[in-house]
């Protein structure tokens, strides 16, 4: 009874908060008595207190929702094959109430040692078993069993979701020394001397996430550099993929974060070629695969975590099994390439620049394919695996797979090779009219030349003095002039190689951004647009630099202008004074004589002036 009250009340609560949401001013005292609801218990549910139901009990961290989220992803781990340790629950528990947490004046709260007891007890449901390490004659007598079940599981996911071979990938890490490679075979007169070629000692450690598909297809790979800062020199003087993914981490190895920022790589080349609903993704089970962040992520675009068992990666991962043994020996031909070459220090650079020929030369459709086909799986065979075990006890009890290979291949036997197919053999030719020899320049012109001299001495040898000799002669020529044809093309293939390496080791110190991962593009697009931020930044500085000569060049201008103008106005002053003088002076005397012409007569009688 109490019950159904408290229900009814709970009830009421709600719709007077969805009514007083949609007031402009909720007035809770009125609200309450309306609804007859206690005001003091309106008022707190309306500033954020939760009812007691979805309140998180005292003892309790987490709330009933928590906890549930918890128990799903509990459930997801044991699905996919990978349960989770006595300790991860609580560090899982720590995660949710860190997200859950928005009041930063307090500290994050986390779990004491003793929940991860106390919730167990909760869930009866979860067991607590020692996964145990088994020596590996066990572990290979024990494992037949588990691999049948195992590739059951494997064909119904696959026939209940229709996944296709396209949509099938298989991904791993692979770490490369960077300049240590391995011994060669090398052909040699002498079985005693010491053989020793000259080899860097860089053993940096990069990291090699690759990922190939059912139908014989490669994804772009993603490669993590030690280090804290991406160097512009790795993407403006390298050969590196636009689509190739460049990370960086502080020891070399995959680690969360980038676990989840190469899945996002994946998503985004994966469902360009996507064929069906579903992806079925094999991998292991390393930590960084098995994150809440990494299940949910692919849960939520249909893609299926399918994990292989624990230590039989050798015998089920198609990238263990095929693919990664020439991975590393073309990587250790490429040490040896240039270490020919000249090169003394096989560093970062010289690794990327390397990278797209050694992958080209691995991830061949083919390889890819009988990647698939030795571990089982497409086409789907189990024996191909299961018959490298020891049989069980049981051995005669196993269920049946089916299996999609042919058991019998038809040959069809040909007629035997005959040398002349015609019915009659090549006769030598009539000789040609002679013409004036021609100094041979290539090494086909000098074989046919001789080739020519020795149909002539067959044909008459006794008519040529030293005939045996001369033969012998042209023998030598032609070995001689082979031999200093590959030295001249090996000498070009050094000198071309050190003229790249030159360039390549020219290098600059700066970098585009602090840790995170770039894609090849994306880096050289960053560095073009800084380089024109830099020209741009150095031609307005130039047109500053311009402008203020200009500016400067006319008030140069100005001034002089200004001091010829004052000199101008100096000497036009000064002969206006003058001027003003001599037509005083001029006015005085032409009064004087104006003054004086009427005071003066003239007397014929005597000829002369008289005042």
């Amino acid at each position: 009874m109490a019950a159904e009250v408290s229900v009814e009340i709970e009830a009421r609560i709600q719709r007077a908060i969805e009514k007083m949401s949609e007031e402009e001013k909720p007035n809770i005292a009125a609200t309450a008595r309306e609804m007859e609801l206690p005001e003091h218990r309106l008022r707190a549910r309306w500033k954020g207190r939760q009812s007691r139901h979805a309140r998180i009990a005292p003892n309790r961290k987490l709330s009933q929702d928590e906890e549930l989220a918890l128990c799903q992803y509990l459930n997801r781990l044991d699905e996919i094959g990978v349960p989770a340790r006595y300790r991860q629950i609580g560090s899982y528990a720590n995660e949710i109430l860190a997200r859950a947490h928005t009041d930063s004046s307090i500290p994050v709260p986390t779990v004491s040692h003793m929940w991860t007891r106390r919730f167990l007890e909760r869930h009866p449901e979860y067991l607590i078993r020692k996964q145990k390490t088994l020596d590996v004659k066990r572990k290979q007598a024990h494992n037949r069993d588990d691999l049948y079940y195992w590739f059951e599981r494997y064909q119904k996911i696959r026939d209940e979701r229709g996944i296709l071979p396209t949509d099938t990938y298989n991904f791993d890490e692979t770490g490369f020394r960077i300049g240590i490679g391995r011994d060669q075979w090398v052909v040699t007169r002498d079985s005693k001397r010491p053989l020793f070629l000259a080899s860097s000692s860089n053993q940096e450690l990069v990291t090699v996430i690759e990922t190939i598909s059912g139908d014989g297809a490669v994804l772009p790979p993603m490669i993590i550099v030690p280090g804290m800062l991406q160097m512009e020199d790795w993407f403006t003087k390298t050969n590196l993929p636009g689509n190739v993914l460049l990370g960086v981490s502080e020891t070399g190895y995959s680690n969360d974060v980038l676990a989840i920022r190469w899945l996002h790589h994946f998503e985004k080349y994966s469902a360009q070629r996507q064929l069906g609903a579903w992806r079925l993704l094999l991998l292991d089970g390393h930590n960084s695969h098995c994150t809440r962040e990494f299940i949910e992520f692919c849960d939520n675009r249909k893609i299926i975590l399918f994990c292989l068992p624990s230590h039989c990666t050798h015998l089920l991962q198609p990238l263990d099994v095929v693919v990664f043994q020439p991975y590393k020996h073309y990587h250790s031909e490429a040490i040896e390439i240039a270490s020919r070459t000249g090169c003394f220090e096989f560093d970062k650079i010289e690794f990327l620049t390397a990278m797209d020929s050694i992958r080209r030369q691995t991830f061949k459709p083919t390889t890819i394919l009988s990647a698939f086909r030795e571990t089982g799986l497409i086409p789907f065979n189990p024996s191909t695996v299961l018959d490298k075990l020891p049989p069980t006890n049981n051995s005669a009890s196993e269920p049946e797979l089916h299996s999609h290979s042919t058991a019998s291949t038809n040959f069809e036997i040909q007629a035997p090779y005959t040398r002349f197919p015609h019915g009659s053999p090549p006769h030598t030719p009539p000789p040609q009219p002679e013409v004036d020899p021609i100094t041979p320049q290539t090494i086909r012109s000098l074989k046919s030349h001789a080739q020519l001299l020795h149909s002539q001495l067959n044909q008459s040898p006794q008519q040529v003095p030293g005939s045996n000799s001369l033969k012998k002669y042209l023998k030598g020529s032609l070995a001689l002039a082979q031999s200093g044809a590959q030295a001249l093309s090996d000498l070009e293939n050094t000198k071309a190689a050190q003229l790249a390496r030159a360039v390549r080791q020219n290098r600059s110190r700066r970098s585009i951004q602090k840790g995170g991962v770039l894609y090849a593009h994306e880096a050289r697009a960053m560095v073009l647009q800084k380089e024109k931020d830099s020209q741009d930044k150095i031609l307005e500085k130039a047109q500053r630099m311009l402008d203020s000569a200009r500016k400067a060049e006319e008030n140069k201008i100005k001034k002089q202008w200004r001091e010829i103008s004052k000199d101008m106005r100096k000497a036009v002053k000064e002969k206006g004074k003058k001027h003003k003088h001599q037509t005083l002076l001029f006015r005085e005397i032409s009064g004087f004589i104006l003054k004086r012409s009427q005071t003066v007569t003239f007397t014929p009688r005597s000829g002369r002036l008289e005042d």
